[in-house]
């Protein structure tokens, strides 16, 4: 048996439940523990499983010429999540229930969906519980009952937008929902949500090992900002991509049609910059695009807004909730420490009205926020959640806990809870996306942020 030293960042081994009856921990050899045939085996005896110890390489760039700047955090490569011959549990034995944490994100119903339909149709589990309102439901089932998840209760939801099991944040404690889970029966626990809802299930998970519960918590990562770490995307935020790109062209035909119009849209990215720079390249119409790790001079904005205006007679801004924050402070933390950010969407309004005024140009302003959430999956991003809700489902019958799900250069694997609720993926201003992004919409150097960034250690 592999053993995983408790706290190293760069050790990718997934927890396997029966390590934890000898009081070890680590990656285990399957062959020797995964006793069960898997019913897909019987069902489609010409499928093709996996070997249950490939892995998924790190790096795959050869001659690569950042080889010294990237992190070597997952170098060592990766487990595949995805049906394996044998399995570690015994479907009929099995009790899952799924949750959903944080606020909403395009997706949310088809990872439902995909969990629900994959755990009846393929393993044949019939007791699967949505569990109400985030871990507030887990932490008090008694006050928020269930949702018994069937075939027809699932059918259609992924072409709505929001969770039908509703998404809240707050409610953790870790010991009432392991008594909760025992005596529920639970045994299979799928948590869907961003950092704090990851790094909480890795403290669920700690919980449950110290009672040597067999319990499979399996996490699916969701992240509307695109920021959850080491994995390609999360789901939901090509979609999110996608409407903000449309309200990007709303601005466009505003501000294209007065003179000097100046279409400000303001986008989520409260730490990243992801959904407002996809959408600026996507849109194509962008003129400033404006990021969290990007700080950038208030007067190198206002110089660009007359340059532009004086080249084409219109402007299209999109900007990140938390770009220029130093401009709009608040002095406020949420509970879990991240900082409150001022409105930085009305204060740039506001700058850029004032300094039109002379010239009678004017800005329009558009928060999208909450209409972008709340829109159903686009198809591409509806089939990324089917792998996602499938692989977790996989994951959990072979046995695996404290675990999330991700694509790894477009392969669903398997990453410790605790190495992916480290910190957030940002936007690094030296790689070819942001590069893209500021070519794209014709940026100044004094604005691409390129002047304060050396060499970055993670890609």
């Amino acid at each position: 048996m592999a053993d995983q030293s408790a706290g190293a960042s760069t050790n990718l081994k997934p927890c396997h439940l029966s390590s934890w009856h000898n009081g070890s921990s680590g990656l285990v050899d399957e062959l020797s523990v995964n006793t069960i045939l898997n019913p897909l085996a019987v069902q489609y005896p010409d499928m093709c499983f996996l070997n249950p110890d490939e892995l998924v390489a790190g790096r795959i760039i050869t001659n690569d010429s950042r080889a010294a700047q990237r992190s070597p955090s997952i170098e060592s490569g990766a487990v595949r999540a995805n049906a394996c011959r044998h399995i570690y549990w015994d479907p009929s034995q099995v009790k899952a229930a799924i949750v959903t944490c944080g606020g909403l994100c395009p997706g949310l119903n088809s990872i439902i969906r995909g969990v629900t339909k994959c755990l009846r149709n393929e393993y044949g589990v019939q007791n699967i519980s949505g569990i109400m309102n985030g871990y507030e439901g887990l932490s008090n089932p008694e006050a928020h009952e269930p949702l018994q998840l069937t075939l027809d209760v699932v059918r259609d939801i992924h072409m709505k937008g929001g969770s039908i099991i509703k998404a809240a944040r707050g409610g953790f404690d870790a010991e009432k929902i392991c008594d909760n889970l025992v005596r529920l029966g639970i045994n299979m626990l799928f948590l869907v949500g961003g950092d704090g809802t990851l790094f909480a299930g890795n403290l669920l998970n700690e919980c449950a090992w110290k009672r040597r519960l067999d319990v499979s918590i399996i996490g699916i990562p969701k992240s509307i900002d695109n920021d959850v770490l080491h994995f390609d995307r999360t789901f939901g935020f090509e979609s999110a991509v996608a409407a903000a790109s449309e309200v990007i062209k709303n601005a466009w035909v505003e501000a294209s049609s007065c003179d000097k119009g100046v279409g400000i849209v303001k986008l989520m990215g409260r730490d990243s910059g992801f959904v407002a720079m996809h959408a600026a390249i996507a849109s194509d119409v962008v003129d400033l695009c404006m990021i969290p790790e990007v700080t950038v001079d208030m007067k190198d904005v206002l110089a660009h807004v007359d340059d532009v205006l004086a080249r084409q007679g219109y402007m299209v801004i999109a900007v990140a909730e938390g770009a220029g924050s130093e401009y709009v402070p608040t002095g406020k933390f949420y509970p879990t420490g991240d900082v409150v950010h001022g409105d930085i969407g009305v204060f740039l309004k506001d700058r850029v009205n004032q300094h039109l005024q002379a010239s009678g140009g004017r800005s329009f302003y558009i928060d999208p926020s909450y209409i972008i959430r709340s829109v159903p999956i686009i198809p591409n991003d509806h089939i990324y959640c089917c792998r996602l809700a499938n692989d977790a489902v996989h994951s959990a019958m072979r046995g695996y806990t404290g675990v999330c799900v991700g694509a790894i250069h477009n392969v669903i694997c398997m990453l410790p809870a605790k190495v992916v609720a480290q910190g957030r993926r940002q936007v690094r201003v030296n790689r070819s996306s942001w590069q893209g992004c500021v070519q794209t919409c014709d940026m100044p150097r004094s604005l691409a942020g390129w002047k304060n960034h050396v060499a970055e250690d993670q890609c």
